[in-house]
């Protein structure tokens, strides 16, 4: 409409309107019109333009933290060179832990082929708990280990940092119990990608924070926002945040409508659960 004033303006000599009071009536449209040419787009109701998307998810499995448990023996049950196996203690490396008395002049080393041995000293008159903590401080004496240790009289707990499965211990030589309190398992991320039905999918105008409007999906995922203005929108939904078990994330996109009556393809969000 601006083009069509201005080509009219281009026609008529600005003497012939002055002499007519056509003027500032024209002059008064031209400003309506190049006002409300830059008028700021006003995201919200009460447009015709749509937004459209789809929600897909992957399921995450937690993994599970190994615990082993070693109960000990007094020094009496033991033989010089006794050794007991441990898997994965420092780096990701295998050791062996084995029994020197100090009353044997030969080696109590057995010299295990892949695997870093540990000496512990011991006397046939230590107890069960004394047995325990020299293996404890032996291996605190590593430094920063695969596993957190802790000691309840003769049984130290092994607990270890990252959701795996251990290969499980040996008491080797020992007459100590070995037992797996809780078997460790790796994360697992389904390879199949779902339609994520009912899921819930919000949408906040402009700059806003908190969402002005929410709905949720059909059964193939998909959603749409209607009767909106054009402006800028953002819409999220809310997913799982592997491989934190108990956190959970916003997956949002910002989404711009142009034009009045338009239909604009958010394309697919990609949610954990």
């Amino acid at each position: 409409m601006a083009s069509i004033l201005f080509q009219f303006l281009n026609m008529v000599s600005m003497k012939n309107l002055l002499k007519t009071k056509v003027l500032p009536v024209i002059l008064g449209l031209s400003f309506l019109i190049l006002t409300n040419s830059c008028v700021k787009k006003n995201p919200g109701p009460g447009g015709k333009s749509t937004i459209t998307g789809i929600i897909t998810g992957q399921n995450f499995t937690a993994g599970e933290l190994e615990k082993q448990q070693i109960t000990f023996t007094n020094g009496a049950q033991l033989e010089h060179g006794d050794y007991f196996l441990l898997n994965q203690v420092k780096d990701g490396n295998n050791y062996y832990i084995y029994f020197k008395n100090p009353n044997w002049i030969s080696s109590a080393d057995p010299a295990l082929q892949g695997r870093t041995g540990i000496e512990v000293s011991f006397n046939y008159s230590d107890s069960n708990l004394e047995i325990a903590q020299a293996v404890k401080t032996k291996l605190a004496a590593l430094g920063v280990l695969d596993f957190t240790m802790s000691l309840s009289n003769d049984i130290l707990t092994l607990v270890y940092k990252s959701r795996k499965d251990v290969p499980d211990p040996d008491n080797g030589t020992t007459n100590f119990a070995i037992d797996i309190a809780n078997q460790g398992s790796a994360d697992f991320l389904s390879p199949a990608v779902l339609y994520m039905a009912e899921k819930h999918v919000y949408l906040c105008y402009g700059t806003n924070t908190v969402p002005d409007e929410d709905l949720k999906t059909n059964n193939f995922g998909a959603f749409e926002f209607s009767n909106l203005q054009a402006g800028t929108y953002k819409i999220y939904t809310i997913s799982d945040n592997p491989p934190y078990i108990d956190e959970h994330k916003e997956i949002a996109k910002t989404i711009e409508i142009t034009e009045d009556g338009t239909t604009t393809d958010a394309g697919t969000f990609l949610v954990y659960y």
